[in-house]
């Protein structure tokens, strides 16, 4: 008869011990810069710009991506 061989873990409780032992660690919490409101609408007009083919170089890309934003904030009323 072959000798019994030790069962891993099942992986709920490997899961269970995973969190365990980082919840008793200190975590550094790193500093976020959000973006600016300004960054937002320029990168959502971005993604318009991008996804409409019409600009090709990315210097125009980006000046008419906060065009468009600076004309969302002058006129937010």
């Amino acid at each position: 008869m072959a000798p019994k061989r030790n069962k891993p873990p099942a992986i709920e409780q490997e899961a269970k011990d995973f969190v365990k032992s980082k919840s008793n660690t200190t975590e550094k919490v790193l500093d976020v810069v959000l973006p600016t409101t300004r960054v937002q609408l320029a990168a959502s007009a971005l993604a318009g710009l991008l996804a409409s083919g019409g600009i090709a170089r990315a210097e125009e890309l980006v000046t008419e991506a906060f065009r468009y934003a600076d004309l969302l904030l002058k006129h937010k009323d």
